[in-house]
């Protein structure tokens, strides 16, 4: 069994995030060539559902609370889509961090939606936490959430329509905050 470093990754997997990375830097966005995701949604009961990508083994229960009309067993589109926003950008400073070299290891998140709940309203605003150990300049630390966001395609299409703020919190101190997106 391979060795893992002070965040838990092999030589491996470490060779396949850089890779990722320095791909994702390089690349160029030509005509006819994007990138394409699906997910296929299956009624179970009522407004319970089980979605699934076809190119993945996981499933995700979707569903409402009984006090909207669910049976409570699913996690809820809304909560989804904070959740995918959430882990999608902790990812990429996570990849980041293996990548670059950079000293800090990223522990957790939490998010947090405002969002109008008249018929056509929409999120408004999100704020994400990030949470970590490791020590950065000023600089280091807005250019860490810089890159972080800039790879991350979730975060990039959200806040061409909604205010985006990223909070990075090492050893328990705020060390950078950016603010995105309309009215930013």
């Amino acid at each position: 069994m391979s060795e893992k470093d002070r965040r838990g990754f092999t030589a491996e997997q470490i060779d396949g995030i850089r890779a990722g990375i320095r791909k994702r830097e390089a690349a160029t966005d030509r005509a006819g060539f994007r990138g394409l995701d699906r997910v296929e949604i299956t009624v179970l009961e009522g407004l319970e559902y089980e979605a699934r990508n076809p190119h993945e083994t996981g499933v995700m229960r979707v569903g409402e609370p009984v006090d909207r009309g669910g049976l409570g067993v699913g996690s809820s589109p809304l909560s989804l889509v904070l959740a995918g926003a959430t882990s999608c950008l902790m990812n990429q400073f996570i990849r980041s961090s293996v990548a670059d070299d950079i000293p800090v290891r990223i522990t957790g998140a939490s998010a947090k939606g405002e969002f109008s709940r008249v018929v056509g309203g929409g999120f408004e605003r999100i704020t994400v936490e990030l949470r970590g150990e490791g020590a950065l300049s000023p600089d280091a630390a807005r250019a860490y959430v810089e890159k972080a966001e800039q790879l991350c395609y979730i975060h990039v299409t959200l806040r061409r329509a909604v205010r985006m703020t990223t909070i990075l919190i090492l050893d328990g101190e705020e060390r950078a905050r950016s603010v995105t997106g309309p009215e930013a």
